[in-house]
């Protein structure tokens, strides 16, 4: 009997001692967005580490060189530089910009644009997101999946302007068309190459026109990381 107590007693404490444990948490990791992928995989988990960023956009036309910008950028405080046609203008975008600040800001918007539209998915307000899938490229007629960005805003420069990124199952854009005012016919498409990492940032340095005549290209990238 007291054999049988004392094994009785051991049953309830066995079973006291597997009802004390805490119930396990399950962390709720949310799945990341078309938009959130596609701009991981060119880095953007790593641009609060940069300090600067240099490069030069190209516009070439039948092989020959037309135009270039060169730009420094330091996105923590937004101070800005470009060296075009001899010229050397700065400034801050923080700041009230003159007419021809407005005018180089310009250029800079479509040039950062071209090199990052991944980032410009995420950074971006005023916009809508729209996908689909199994879509046929505009150039090379291969069958992406497809993200919209449409500027529904009355800001920005380009209000109403819609872009098709066509991404391939890695989340990296092969082409992309440019539709004025959201229209439905195509304004702008080119491809996307020559893809390179730069200090944990990959961009396409390439693009070309279906025709292959115009090509809009980026040398001379650098990035200064913060110390």
């Amino acid at each position: 009997m007291k054999k049988a107590v004392i094994a009785f007693i051991s049953l309830v404490f066995l079973a006291k001692c597997k009802n004390d444990k805490k119930p396990v948490e399950i962390a709720d990791v949310k799945e990341l967005t078309t938009a959130q992928k596609i701009a991981t995989q060119a880095g953007i988990d790593n641009w609060s580490d940069i300090e600067e960023i240099k490069f030069t956009f190209n516009v070439g036309k039948m092989g020959r060189n037309v135009m270039e910008r060169k730009w420094t950028w330091n996105p923590n405080t937004d101070d800005v530089q470009i060296i075009a046609l001899g010229d050397t203008i700065a400034y801050n975008r923080n700041n009230k910009l003159d007419s021809i600040q407005t005018s180089v800001d310009r250029g800079f918007v479509n040039d950062t644009y071209w090199l990052m539209p991944e980032f410009k998915l995420i950074w971006d307000e005023g916009t809508k997101i729209t996908e689909a899938t199994n879509q046929i490229s505009p150039i090379k007629k291969d069958t992406l999946d497809r993200i919209t960005i449409l500027y529904i805003g009355d800001g920005g420069y380009t209000p109403g302007d819609a872009y098709d990124l066509y991404y391939d199952a890695d989340f990296k854009i092969k082409e992309w068309a440019y539709r004025s005012k959201n229209d439905t016919v195509v304004t702008l498409a080119t491809t996307f190459e020559e893809y390179k990492t730069f200090d944990d940032f990959t961009f396409a340095t390439d693009h070309r026109s279906p025709d292959r005549i115009t090509r809009i290209n980026f040398t001379d990238i650098e990035i200064t990381k913060k110390k």
